[in-house]
């Protein structure tokens, strides 16, 4: 039986040109499903023969699943289109300005959809770099920060 949530999969199908939405939609519903484990977490080491049924449960559990395999296929075959998202949501960052009489909240959604783009992409950008960025997108008004 199928989950309510594993329907965004069955509706949006991967095209290649998708990729990127399509892998999203994919997490989600793993998460839910609690099945991320395989994408998110290594393979657990072989237990030793007196070790708790848990730990030989755990492992076949991740050994059963074959989505790691799959998903290492996947981003070989689409993989490219990752890089190019976190490149254009960088360069977008990079490139962004706040116009002067624009909103602060409204230029602030702009700048954090491109560091949330980019960090959906692979991008990892510590917390004082972010701040940083984000700063020299601001308006001379800022300049005082």
């Amino acid at each position: 039986m199928m989950s309510n949530l594993s329907v965004i999969l069955t509706q949006n199908k991967l095209t290649g040109e998708n990729f990127n939405d399509w892998k999203r939609n994919l997490l989600i519903v793993l998460n839910f499903e609690k099945h991320s484990f395989v994408l998110t977490k290594p393979r657990p080491p072989t237990p030793t023969i007196d070790a708790p049924d848990r730990e030989f449960v755990a492992l076949e559990r991740w050994d059963n699943s074959n989505l790691r395999q799959i998903m290492d296929n996947l981003e070989e075959m689409f993989g490219e289109q990752t890089i190019q998202a976190k490149t254009d949501a960088i360069k977008g960052l990079m490139n962004c300005r706040q116009k002067i009489g624009t909103p602060i909240k409204e230029h602030m959604m702009k700048v954090m959809a491109y560091l949330s783009e980019a960090q959906a992409n692979g991008a990892e950008i510590d917390a004082a770099t972010q701040l940083v960025m984000v700063f020299q997108t601001l308006s001379k008004d800022f300049d005082l920060f």
